[in-house]
């Protein structure tokens, strides 16, 4: 059974010869050529059945940061002709086109909310949420709005599968729910059902980036057919999950985190801790990989023990 095979099978509730794996790392802000190499080098090394693609060039969105929130309301959307938006369907395309078909291939976008902390900062942008409300929300209906023109651009021109969708701001820390539904939810949910009409094949990534547990409740009803959760933070582990996420299929199992076993443990640990993992979660529906990205020294062939180990089951 071929790469993509397996992970369509298992997306379709078939039999799989073994779970696939989808492990991910940032290659930071990269010339393209390099971005494409870089990512192609990865997957051949690992062995992985699916490339989540990570462009870091694209990391932030293109606003000049000293701008006034009275400029901030003049901004409108950059389009689906700019830089920003075709340098993005240009690199997927271009990694696509180079793996011939071989990889299941997810592609990137951050919700709007999160784009919008990567780019002014966590406590900028929460600062322009509170006080300068008008500003903050137009600010995030534009990043929506090209977020989707990539999201459509990517998903009808470059040959990727689906989606990965991050999210983030549902600390149990940050806001109320009722905040959250009025603030953040709204551009969220534009961008994830902007995927969901171009791919029935897009993971969320509910993600556990400062350590402090989410309310995953408020993420519940969102569409997508795999998912992706900080089993460490949010202390759901790979058999809750079934019952936690009825339905979809579960994206994870290892700590992520530098210093954990894929970092740092030997082969016989961590093919055993593969093991153990299928077998709390059992084999169908699920996909092996970790709560986030991985360590940017971590070392291939540690990737390469994981797919080992299922090869044996």
């Amino acid at each position: 059974m071929n790469k993509r095979q397996r992970v369509m099978n298992t997306l379709n509730g078939l039999a799989a010869d073994r779970p696939p794996v989808c492990f991910w790392r940032h290659f930071g802000n990269l010339s393209p050529e390099e971005t494409v190499r870089r990512h192609l080098q990865f997957f051949r090394e690992t062995d992985m059945d699916i490339l989540k693609m990570m462009c870091d060039e694209f990391f932030t969105y293109p606003m000049e940061l000293s701008m006034s929130p009275g400029e901030m309301l003049a901004l409108r959307p950059l389009g689906a002709k700019h830089p920003y938006v075709r340098g993005q369907v240009e690199r997927a395309s271009q990694i696509c086109d180079a793996l011939h078909g071989e990889a299941f291939t997810l592609y990137n976008a951050f919700s709007p909310y999160a784009t919008l902390k990567h780019t002014l900062g966590d406590l900028q942008s929460m600062a322009l949420l509170r006080n300068h409300e008008d500003a903050a929300l137009h600010l995030l209906d534009i990043i929506c709005e090209d977020t989707c023109s990539i999201i459509e651009g990517v998903l009808r021109e470059s040959g990727v599968d689906g989606m990965m969708l991050p999210l983030q701001g549902a600390e149990i820390n940050r806001f109320s729910e009722k905040s959250y539904r009025r603030l953040v939810a709204p551009t969220e949910r534009r961008v994830i059902e902007c995927a969901a009409a171009l791919s029935d094949k897009n993971l969320l990534h509910l993600c556990g980036w400062d350590n402090i547990p989410n309310h995953l409740e408020w993420w519940d009803q969102y569409p997508a057919s795999m998912i992706n959760w900080d089993v460490h933070v949010e202390q759901v582990d790979m058999a809750q999950a079934r019952d936690r996420f009825p339905g979809r299929v579960l994206m994870g199992g290892f700590n992520n985190r530098e210093g954990s076993l894929l970092h740092t443990g030997s082969k016989e640990a961590i093919q055993t801790e593969t093991k153990r993992i299928v077998h709390k979660a059992g084999r169908d529906r699920l996909i092996i990989g970790a709560d986030c990205s991985i360590p940017a020294d971590i070392d291939p062939a540690r990737i390469r023990w994981v797919v080992e180990a299922l090869e044996t089951l």
